[in-house]
């Protein structure tokens, strides 16, 4: 409003001086002016009006709602600096934390190119931690085909019923429980609807990354109670001891609504709810078979060689079968209760401290395969990060395994 007055001013005294060109000059500035001055009006004039409309609307902008905010910004940052704390402090332990350093070394590794020396590498290979599990005697589901790419899938020479899955990939996302119809369609096992061979293939190919080849089909495996779908044993192992085993039921295979939770312990102990979010549901039976599942898992977490892996077992019709290993639950996502987090980030370093006692006393470096079996699932592959060129190292387990 000032520059406005200065250049009216500046104005009147050059038509005074008899200088009509400066005259006209200030009164074009004159009018720029005083559109932004309009213009600046306006706009505040408009952010006037959107704060009386908040003020007028039921409850908002109250003071009552200021004092809610500012109370739940004070919880947050005091929930931070108490996790900042607890996480600076060298006598305290966090299984998240841990997780996410060892997402973030075997990222580096995979840039370094060297996946043969990588224990962590290789187990994002589902036929490959087959073939590691039963070269320790541990059952593992028949497999009745391997096809290198999408467009190999073939079902007609295979049983009624089985699993067709992506060699990588995380979750149940490339995993297909099928059952042939009469019509020449498969039934999804578990979940609604049906598919014919090539909407299979469609399928697959619309995944992407989340389904990477070779692609398999593999037996179907039905519960110890002759149900259609086994519960999941999920034992989160650190190189031989227990963390917690996380009991999952599926309602529907695929909808991530259905599935319900229980973590428990290696007697089969209620953890409660120690994993917020997720639905816990204290009514899932505890296997009788825990005790020897947990003797698998012990073992093969010491063959995989990492402070930490989960092994994912099923309580089947055919007694006891590997499911997975895997590197990094959730996606090093996971998140526990502070003291749940904490106890499963002391078995970590726990852990950690076996795996480096062994190292020094002469266990080889990364995955440990046994003599009981030997199995190869891979078809030919020049490619020399594929995991059929991968090698093995072959041991006696009496020694690092059990």
């Amino acid at each position: 409003m000032v520059a406005v007055l200065v250049v009216a001013a500046a104005s009147v005294v050059a038509a005074l001086l008899d200088r009509p060109a400066l005259a006209a000059t200030g009164l074009l500035a004159l009018v720029a002016l005083g559109l932004l001055v309009v213009l600046d009006l306006r706009s505040r004039l408009a952010i006037l009006d959107r704060r009386v409309r908040r003020r007028r609307s039921p409850g908002g902008g109250s003071a009552a709602d200021l004092r809610a905010t500012v109370a739940e910004l004070e919880a947050g940052l005091a929930a931070a600096t108490h996790l900042n704390a607890r996480l600076d402090d060298l006598s305290r332990a966090s299984y998240r934390q841990s997780l996410r350093e060892h997402v973030r070394t075997f990222r580096t590794e995979d840039r370094l190119g060297r996946p043969t020396k990588s224990a962590a590498l290789q187990l994002p290979y589902k036929l490959r931690t087959l073939e590691l599990a039963a070269s320790h005697g541990v059952a593992v589901p028949d497999i009745y085909a391997v096809w290198p790419d999408v467009d190999s899938i073939d079902l007609s020479a295979l049983p009624d019923s089985f699993v067709v899955k992506a060699d990588g990939g995380a979750g149940s996302v490339a995993v297909f429980p099928l059952r042939r119809q009469a019509d020449g369609r498969y039934e999804r096992v578990g979940a609604s609807g049906d598919v014919s061979e090539e909407e299979l293939r469609e399928r697959i190919r619309s995944l992407g990354r989340a389904a990477r080849a070779p692609f398999f089909a593999e037996e179907l495996l039905h519960a110890a109670d002759g149900g259609p779908i086994p519960d999941d044993v999920k034992c989160y192992m650190f190189y031989g001891e227990v963390g917690h085993v996380l009991l999952r039921r599926v309602g529907e295979h695929g909808r991530a609504s259905s599935i319900r939770v229980k973590f428990v312990d290696e007697n089969g102990v209620d953890y409660g709810v120690v994993a917020p979010g997720r639905p816990h549901d204290p009514t899932i039976p505890v296997p009788d078979s825990l005790p020897r599942m947990l003797e698998v898992a012990r073992h093969l977490s010491r063959a995989v060689g990492l402070p930490f892996c989960r092994v994912d077992l099923y309580d089947t019709s055919k007694g006891i079968v590997l499911g997975e290993i895997t590197r990094a639950p959730n996606g090093g996502n996971a998140r526990f209760t502070e003291g749940h987090d904490e106890l499963l980030g002391r078995r970590w370093l726990e852990g950690s401290a076996r795996l480096q006692a062994d190292l020094s006393a002469g266990r080889p470096a990364g995955p440990l395969f046994g003599t009981l079996a030997d199995l190869r699932l891979y078809p030919p592959d020049e490619r020399p990060r594929s995991p059929v060129n991968f090698g093995r190292t072959v041991v006696d387990c009496s020694q690092w395994c059990r």
